[in-house]
């Protein structure tokens, strides 16, 4: 990162040179090369989507019947409830009904022996009851007596008809209303039964969307297996000729050198491991593509900021002062040049690390495609600055 003078050779690269304009004839003629699984992958990954939006659906489907059917299950213990207590009342009625029935039988049975009794004996013995009287007052008492028990039997005779009939009607109201209410149970039965049915089938739909989810998940992490190992077999130069960097990340006026590589001695020996884009104090760091970025502080780099994106992430250092956090857009200021860090000259220096480093890259003049994760970013970098 420093600009320490202790170089093994003079071997920087302006932009401007022939060797910048080789490169990008280079990678002109294989430009928008892209892996064949990213098509497939994106279509799987929209389908994945597609069915979590269904099964969502779906599920909310399935609640509204949930609900629908909790209120016909409480209509359904109300009818059972109201079957149950008519058929109780209805059994109560007919156990009286029948009592009735036995007690006017009894007392038909009684009036019957009385009635065959007194052609039996004809009217001999009442006669003779009342000619037994000993005095006038006794006479009218065994009259009323007679008179009394004469009208006892008939009266008798009449409520218990009356009871009868009276409970047969309400046997016959309450049969009709049992017969309304098993109406009703069946009817709320049915209604259950057919949102039950309803249910089945709404879960088996979303089973089988589960399933096919299922299905679509298994298919994309397969898709991205397959498109990680094409993306590590594609060469360097042929995957990134499409461009991954949009805009130059320094404006100008800039000269950018190719030192990766070359050695550096400040935080003790290593390799060089971006390029230097020299640039007066002040000067725009702009992101190279869409992405996030995020700030750091280092005594090396000084202020810094990383932006990750979709390939890869980009560092820039020796800001002058904290750069920006956040979602960023290709062409985005997240910066200005400055000396921050382990700097003598304003220079933004540039380092680009790929998710997955290629494997046919070219070597810059100290003989480094790559150090650690980081790329040689040189080749891009004449694509766009």
């Amino acid at each position: 990162m420093a600009d320490n003078r202790t170089r093994a050779r003079p071997a920087w690269r302006l932009r401007v040179g022939a060797a910048g304009f080789l490169l990008v004839a280079l990678l002109a003629p294989v430009a928008g090369a892209e892996p064949p699984t990213k098509e497939k992958l994106e279509a799987a990954e929209a389908e994945f989507e597609r069915l979590v939006g269904q099964i969502e659906a779906q599920q909310q489907v399935l609640e509204r019947i949930m609900l629908e059917t909790a209120k016909v299950a409480e209509e359904l213990q109300r009818a059972e409830g109201r079957y149950e207590q008519i058929t109780e009342e209805l059994r109560n009625t007919t156990l009286q009904l029948r009592a009735a029935q036995g007690e006017f039988r009894g007392l038909r049975a009684q009036l019957e022996a009385r009635a065959r009794e007194a052609y039996i004996t004809g009217p001999g013995n009442e006669l003779e009851f009342l000619l037994g009287a000993t005095s006038l007052a006794d006479l009218t008492v065994r009259v009323e007596y007679m008179n009394a028990l004469s009208e006892t039997d008939a009266d008798l005779a009449t409520q218990v008809q009356n009871l009868k009939n009276e409970l047969a009607a309400e046997k016959a109201d309450q049969a009709d209303l049992q017969a309304a209410a098993a109406d009703a149970l069946r009817e709320v039965e049915a209604q259950k039964a057919a949102l039950d049915a309803k249910f089945a089938e709404q879960q088996q739909v979303l089973d089988d969307l589960e399933a096919k989810k299922a299905r679509a998940a298994e298919l994309v992490k397969k898709l991205k297996r397959q498109y990680k190992k094409e993306l590590a077999a594609l060469t360097g130069v042929r995957f990134y000729a499409n461009g991954v960097f949009k805009v130059c990340p320094v404006d100008p006026p800039r000269a950018v050198y190719d030192g990766f590589g070359a050695p550096r001695y400040g935080g003790g020996y290593h390799p060089h491991a971006g390029n230097d884009i020299i640039a007066p104090q002040g000067t725009p760091i702009r992101a190279t593509f869409d992405g996030e970025a995020r700030t750091s502080t280092n005594g090396l780099g000084g202020y810094a900021v990383y932006v990750y994106g979709e390939y890869g992430y980009t560092y820039n250092a020796h800001l002058m002062q904290p750069g920006v956090t956040g979602s960023v857009s290709a062409g985005d200021i997240i910066g200005h040049v400055g000396t921050t860090g382990n700097a003598g000259t304003p220079h933004n220096h540039f380092e680009w690390h790929p998710y997955t480093a290629p494997t046919d890259w070219p070597a810059s003049p100290y003989g480094y495609s790559v150090i650690g994760s980081a790329v040689n970013p040189w080749p891009l970098l004449s694509q766009v600055c």
